[in-house]
């Protein structure tokens, strides 16, 4: 009886020679999906609409005159085919014409272009990175390889950061409102830097990262972001605004590791070393000190070194003599100097050579005043003073 079940190759068979045979030369349109263009020449893409897609092939060596990338409508002709090993039909495109920009390409450019006028691109605005992270963030699905990589790569480098992993839903419904909340949960920690991605997928899978609310929420995010979205060859709006873009989640990883255990360790190492060859160093020089004080000549060399700081003890006593002796003779006459300035400064002074001072109630009588002025005036000399009332005053001419 089993001899009459087909096996998985046969049914495939048959339903290929079924498939093909029903349907000649195709053309279609649609729009362009999960474009890949592989190092063998060949090109894979998914061409869909608003509620289809079909896996499409373009073989190494055919004709495509136009730049291929998501997005863009194409009008497709080519030959339907089953393709056995992953038992999916596929269309074998034999020619391709682009029919126009899609709609989620044409979504992409507009926002790409508001958010560049609004300054969010601006790279003045972007926060530097920490140069040693301790406590990163990480945005992205648990069940994804992006967290792997993520993990083991910082596990790998730097294992004495601190992780704050936030589970997050990055495609499909509700999952770029999942994201925003993820950036504003992280930024409640005080964390140091903030990685935000997943792996690789269509344009569609990517999208919430093309959202007008993430960019918002990584333009306001007070802590440092890098966006490590999809592969390479993918940019998405996060990488723009983000303050880093990291290739792929395992570069994102690296860039917040900088400086690896491995380099730690060599660091701690090479300080090590330079410690203990400056420790021996100073152990033989106090050990030469020690042999050359403990030798039959150091009585001897001890009675040098005392006569020596005798001496030396001795000629400083005669120097700090003769610098006194200096001194004191310089400010003795300095002081004679000074003495000689004041007495001269004396007013009482010119009594000595007989001249007087002439005053009114205690007071000096200036040169500059007439006698007129006064009728009582006291005449005081070096040791008596007279009264004398003032009769005429006659002028005296030069």
């Amino acid at each position: 009886m089993t001899d009459k079940i087909p096996s998985v190759s046969e049914l495939t068979k048959q339903i290929q020679l079924v498939l093909e045979g029903s349907f000649d030369i195709i053309t279609v349109q649609g729009e362009i999906s999960n474009y890949k263009h592989h190092s063998s020449g060949h090109r894979y893409f998914s061409l869909k609409d608003e509620h289809a897609q079909i896996s499409c092939t373009i073989w190494k060596g055919r004709p495509v005159k136009f730049q291929m990338s998501d997005g863009i409508k194409v009008v497709i002709t080519g030959k339907l085919a089953v393709y056995p090993p992953q038992g999916k039909y596929q269309i074998d495109v034999s020619s391709i014409t682009p029919l126009g920009q899609g709609d989620l390409y044409l979504a992409y450019e507009a926002l790409k272009k508001k958010l560049d006028e609004k300054g969010y691109f601006a790279s003045e605005r972007k926060k530097d990175l920490p140069s040693m992270p301790i406590k990163i963030g990480v945005s992205t699905s648990p069940t994804g390889a992006a967290i792997r990589d993520i993990s083991s790569t910082i596990e790998r480098r730097f294992p004495l950061a601190e992780v704050y992993f936030r589970p997050t839903l990055v495609q499909g419904d509700g999952s770029a409102d999942d994201i925003v909340r993820a950036i504003k949960e992280l930024n409640t920690y005080p964390l140091d830097v903030i990685i935000i991605g997943r792996g690789g997928g269509s344009i569609e899978d990517l999208w919430p990262y093309n959202t007008e609310i993430v960019a918002d929420a990584i333009y306001n995010s007070s802590i440092p972001i890098i966006s490590a979205v999809g592969h390479e060859v993918d940019f998405t709006i996060a990488d723009f605004v983000a303050d880093v873009r990291a290739a792929t989640p395992t570069a994102a990883a690296e860039i917040v590791t900088p400086v690896t255990i491995d380099y730690l360790f060599d660091l701690t190492g090479d300080a090590m070393n330079s410690l203990v060859s400056i420790t021996t160093d100073k152990i033989k020089e106090y050990h030469e000190m020690i042999d050359d004080m403990s030798g039959p000549s150091m009585s001897r060399r001890i009675i040098e070194k005392i006569k020596l700081n005798g001496q030396l003890l001795d000629d400083f006593e005669i120097r700090n003599a003769q610098n006194t002796k200096r001194s004191i003779a310089f400010l003795t006459q300095r002081l004679s100097s000074l003495e000689g300035h004041c007495k001269s400064l004396n007013p009482v002074a010119p009594f000595n050579k007989g001249f007087a001072l002439l005053e009114s109630d205690g007071k000096i009588i200036t040169k500059d005043e007439t006698l007129g002025n006064y009728i009582y005036i006291d005449i005081v000399r070096q040791n008596e003073k007279a009264n004398v009332i003032v009769n005429k005053v006659i002028p005296k001419h030069n």
